[in-house]
């Protein structure tokens, strides 16, 4: 099936859309910008123009990466890379007026609600769920099935599995809900619990629990330091 774009849509020529897209109207995609299929754009969105950065105003927009099966709504921004790669993964949901700044990277199935903002070279970790309004310092990580709750300002990194609100925005609980969406049963919801509340920083590998949720503690801390590491402008 070919993609359906509206004409008042502005595509250009250089980007690159796989299939079975829907493009709405007055919809912008960038020079750098390459689209997997089956994904959804309402109308207004913006996609890989420049930074919202002073050294950048006036360069050629950065990269953009977006994946398969994701849905964004009406107004949503999308900035392109500066040093790196502004991505989005599979099946990505961004809701009215949500923006994603340059190099940020959104991971599989993560959830950003209506007027949420990621700041430039942060990471959304898989099945995270950013709530109404939640802002997202830029160099921060918010980890895999995280919730942020609504108006929320995340100036410290959120660990996976918990939820947290606030402003600043703290850790609160394990995210039970989220968990047992994801599949977690109720029997291993305790075994988070002890590791949340006996682990310092939520960087110890919560040895009780599955393998498989293991990895996503690994990969926190590995994004942790990514954020950290200083950035330079692209020659």
């Amino acid at each position: 099936m070919n993609n359906l774009i509206h004409p008042t849509a502005i595509i250009d020529p250089k980007a690159k859309l796989g299939k079975n897209n829907f493009v709405g109207p007055f919809c912008y995609v960038g020079p750098d910008v390459i689209i997997g299929d089956d994904n959804r754009f309402e109308a207004y969105v913006s996609i890989g123009t420049a930074a919202e950065h002073r050294d950048f105003f006036r360069e050629t927009p950065g990269p953009v990466r977006i994946g398969n099966g994701c849905v964004i709504r009406e107004f949503v921004t999308i900035n392109g890379g500066t040093v790196g790669v502004t991505l989005l993964g599979d099946s990505v949901v961004m809701l009215r007026g949500s923006h994603v700044g340059h190099d940020a990277t959104i991971r599989n199935k993560a959830n950003l609600s209506c007027n949420v903002l990621v700041g430039g070279h942060s990471i959304i970790g898989e099945g995270a769920n950013l709530g109404l309004s939640a802002a997202i310092h830029q160099f921060r990580t918010v980890g895999a099935f995280a919730m942020v709750g609504m108006n929320s300002t995340v100036t410290r990194n959120v660990p996976p599995f918990v939820v947290a609100f606030g402003s600043p925005c703290e850790g609160q609980k394990v995210n039970r809900v989220g968990l047992q969406r994801s599949g977690v049963h109720d029997s291993d919801l305790i075994l988070f619990e002890n590791w949340f509340f006996t682990s310092k920083d939520h960087l110890e590998q919560p040895n009780t629990i599955k393998h498989i949720y293991q990895r996503y503690v690994e990969a926190f801390k590995k994004d942790c330091e990514v954020v950290t590491t200083p950035h330079t402008k692209a020659a």
